[in-house]
């Protein structure tokens, strides 16, 4: 049985016992989480508590509810470390150690610990989810809705751990239990194999896989968001094996420039993004994909809202793609600080063989770019830039022209301020709020210094900044002495 069969049959007796209220948010809550509408998420949660205290309710329904807030989290919106006590507090109540009383039958809270651990660092979580699954599929068997969703999860485990050839008969395996007990196998666990090929380098397999599941039909998965979710899905996954084949010559180009999806959805969707990086950076290579400072600014966007959440390993992912994209359109400033970034990532994942080795190329990349030279003078440069038409500026160009200039003028308000313009326009705020910070903590009586560091840090929505802004410019106020008054 499915979960969306489960939850049809039990919405359904949850409105012939009177509980229609009830019925509808048990409904709609797994859909509003499998397109990461976290916002009525919280909107619904708190009616639906209230109907949940009715006499007659089953047991299991509070830890139903509260599932699914993060399951939004951890499934579309990709959150990492952030996520991580929620989904292991919930964890803790779903299975305590008298048994599993309260883990509700359609689903098992497990799922979302895995989720998240497998954002965080998938390879470096397999021993963690490997003792979680142990402890999970104890409680599972074929014909329970938790059952497909612990067995990709176990999949993916092995994957994670470079097997994934026994990835693909660990699926076979399930599929085989599931048909024994009578049941149907269901398409999601084509997306299972579609992994398991494609860290194969079984490219061509894994895209067979992906048309299975389109033959098989929408049917299966609820009309509404939970069905638009899963073609999201098949659509990244389709241009990511596409651009792939497109690069080693075993299918056109145009094919795979075709099947990337409209990059609002990867925006929209951010479990969506790595596969469309991964794509994107495929088709930039061929020059099939436009490497301008938009694509830029899209994956620091990326990279960075991973490294907020903790989504550690697709953090140093996306940039070190962002890197090398950067590094071959010859945006020196913005590539340093995808490599910083990736440094920084690389430091919070556990296992550092592979990546390390990525690290090093891309730095290698950085340090190949042409150094900037300067066209005039740096006291004269902030007036030229102002002569470019506007439609022929290129933000990143100008970024590397005010990050030259700066060592010539370090304490020049107007150079920083026009660093934390394009840093504004380019999403690197965090990067350059930096020398702004050390020229106002030397001289916190340049006003304009501290204005431009106050939008900067008003731009990135660093309120923390904000009040170390403050009390910065307060402490100087009330340690500079006043000025000796003339009798």
């Amino acid at each position: 049985m499915s979960v969306w069969t489960w939850l049809a049959e039990t919405t359904r007796d949850l409105r012939e016992c009177g509980h229609a209220e009830l019925a509808d948010a048990v409904a709609r809550l797994p859909q509003l989480a499998a397109d990461g509408d976290a916002a009525r998420i919280a909107t619904l949660l708190p009616i639906a508590r209230r109907a949940a205290r009715d006499a007659g309710t089953p047991p299991w329904l509070p830890a139903f509810l509260d599932h699914w807030p993060v399951a939004a989290r951890v499934g579309d919106r990709a959150e990492g470390t952030i996520a991580l006590p929620d989904a292991l507090a919930q964890l803790d109540n779903a299975h305590p150690d008298s048994g599993h009383a309260g883990c509700p039958p359609a689903v098992c809270a497990a799922e979302n610990a895995l989720a998240c651990y497998a954002t965080i660092d998938g390879p470096g979580y397999v021993v963690d989810r490997a003792a979680l699954l142990t402890i999970a599929r104890a409680h599972t068997r074929p014909g329970h809705p938790a059952f497909p969703a612990l067995a990709l999860a176990h999949a993916d485990t092995l994957v994670d751990d470079d097997r994934p050839d026994e990835a693909v008969a660990e699926l076979d395996a399930r599929a085989a239990d599931v048909r024994a007990a009578g049941g149907r196998v269901g398409i999601d666990y084509a997306f299972g194999y579609v992994r398991a090929l494609r860290h194969q380098d079984r490219h061509a397999d894994a895209l067979d896989a992906l048309g299975r599941i389109e033959a098989a039909g929408t049917a299966p998965w609820p009309s509404g968001p939970v069905r638009s979710a899963a073609l999201r899905r098949i659509r990244a996954e389709r241009a990511r094996l596409l651009a792939w084949l497109s690069r080693t010559g075993r299918c056109p180009v145009v094919d795979a420039v075709d099947a990337l999806p409209d990059l609002r959805d990867a925006d929209a969707h951010p479990a969506l993004r790595p596969a469309w990086v991964e794509a994107a950076e495929h088709l930039a290579a061929q020059g099939a994909l436009r490497n301008d400072w938009r694509l830029g600014v899209t994956l620091t966007t990326w990279s960075r809202y991973c490294e907020r959440v903790g989504a550690h390993r697709p953090c140093l992912e996306i940039s070190l793609s962002a890197a090398r994209l950067a590094a071959a359109r010859g945006a020196r400033w913005v590539a340093e600080s995808a490599v910083l970034r990736a440094e920084r990532a690389l430091t919070r994942v556990r296992r550092v063989d592979d990546p390390a080795g990525d690290l090093a190329e891309a730095r290698a990349a950085v340090r190949a770019v042409p150094p900037v030279v300067l066209p005039v003078p740096a006291a004269d440069l902030l007036a030229l830039l102002r002569t470019e038409p506007p439609e022929q500026v290129d933000p990143e160009r100008q970024a590397d022209l005010v990050v030259a200039a700066l060592p010539y003028r370090p304490d020049d308000a107007s150079l920083l301020n026009a660093l934390g313009q394009v840093g504004r326009t380019l999403m690197l705020t965090d990067v350059a709020a930096e020398p702004q910070w050390r020229h106002v903590r030397r001289m916190p009586g340049d006003q304009k210094a501290a204005l431009s560091l106050l939008e900067t840090l008003l731009y990135d929505n660093d309120t923390a900044g904000v009040r170390t802004l403050v009390r910065t410019l307060t402490d100087a106020a009330l340690i500079t002495p006043e000025p000796a008054r003339v009798h």
